[in-house]
């Protein structure tokens, strides 16, 4: 019986560069993510209205060695 993995709040995305960075950072490190995403559908009549937003989620196993790491991308990114 395989036990339900646990996943820690990490950051909030806004936009999509730094995110596809993040997930081959974490992609390249082995390390146990979720993308949760938040974003709104635009509307017709303002198409305006909508906008990006993801959250990153990780696995409590791994949430130190990435927080590590992405900080510094985000840092470097920002």
């Amino acid at each position: 019986m395989e036990m339900t993995k646990n996943y820690i709040f990490h950051s909030t995305c806004y936009d999509k560069e730094l995110l596809r960075k993040q997930v081959i950072c974490l992609n390249d490190n082995k390390i146990d993510y979720q993308i949760v995403n938040k974003e709104s559908k635009t509307q017709a009549r303002a198409p305006l209205s909508g906008y990006y937003e993801k959250e990153l989620h990780v696995c409590e196993n791994d949430f130190e060695k990435a927080d590590f790491l992405l900080k510094d991308l985000i840092e470097k990114f920002t």
